[in-house]
């Protein structure tokens, strides 16, 4: 895998990571969102109507049912929640990933396209920057690149680069793949969501088996712990609501390890978003991307 300087500058793992994991988020995670508690209420308002009008017109209208919270196993888990997020399309999300005493928030919305996720976010924290992710290409405007006011566009289409690598994180059916067997699903309990009612899971995966199905280099199983253990909020439509991850890092030479955590949240399912490439007169590239 080449790493170039840029690379380096962004900090390599935790590029990956933060778009590895957030973005797996996506197709099983969680995330706050409105939806159900919307459905609540119209359900209730329309029941109110409904007798009302029934008793003047004796006509019958019928209402949606409204989904129920129901257990999923491990081989439903992933089919499920990946299905609906395809049908719901788009939405909504924040990140906030803390490590060594600085943290970083990114927020954005993002849709299902015909090469995977498509996105557009910004960040504030570590590392401040402006991101689109757009076909196979990556957009990022950042102080730390060294570009001024111009976006860089990254090549996401070289599966032996770091960016490469990223680009696969952001393929759904990809991630499926890697994370279709876990090692373990547990039900914890039922928790609110920002007034959505969702199913906890806890789900364990090998780390070497993610790194295998992902095609991602063996030797990154050292920048991780023995189990990856990620909770996971999942409302009654398997739309993910909510999703905590904490990690120890294991330290190059065997020094202390790095305690990671990482909290997603996701809303607005199934809303217009508008994600477009900048404008050519605004992107530059550097030799050797």
């Amino acid at each position: 895998m080449r790493v170039t300087p840029l690379a380096r500058r962004l900090g390599s793992a935790a590029l990956v990571l933060t778009m590895g994991v957030g973005l797996a988020a996506c197709s099983d995670d969680s995330g706050s969102g409105e939806s159900t508690s919307s459905a609540t209420d119209e359900s209730t308002d329309a029941s109110t109507d409904e007798s009302t009008d029934d008793g003047a017109t004796g006509e019958e209208t019928e209402e949606p049912a409204e989904a129920s919270l129901a257990e999923l196993s491990a081989d439903e888990f992933y089919p499920a929640v990946m299905e609906a997020m395809r049908e719901a399309e788009t939405f909504a999300f924040e990140t906030t990933s803390g490590s060594a005493g600085q943290t970083q928030t990114m927020t954005g919305q993002a849709r299902f396209g015909a090469d995977g996720v498509e996105m557009q976010a910004s960040s504030t924290g570590a590392q401040a920057m402006e991101m689109i992710l757009l076909g196979k290409a990556m957009y990022m405007k950042s102080p730390d690149l060294g570009t001024g006011d111009k976006w860089l566009k990254i090549d996401l289409s070289d599966p032996n680069s770091l960016f490469g690598m990223i680009g696969k994180a952001t393929d759904p059916e990809v991630m499926f793949k890697a994370m279709e067997a876990p090692k373990k699903l547990e039900l914890i309990g039922s928790e609110d969501v920002d007034g959505v009612e969702t199913n906890h899971y806890r789900i364990t995966l090998d780390p070497t088996q993610y790194l295998k199905a992902m095609e991602f280099p063996a030797a990154m199983a050292d920048m991780l712990p023995d189990e990856l253990v990620t909770e996971m909020r999942v409302d009654a439509d398997d739309l993910p609501r909510k999703f905590t991850q904490t990690m120890q890092i294991p330290a190059v030479g065997g020094g202390k390890p790095t305690t990671t955590t990482t909290e997603g949240t996701y809303s607005d399912f199934g809303t217009d978003v508008e994600i477009e490439e900048p404008p050519a007169s605004q992107v530059t590239q550097q030799p050797g991307m």
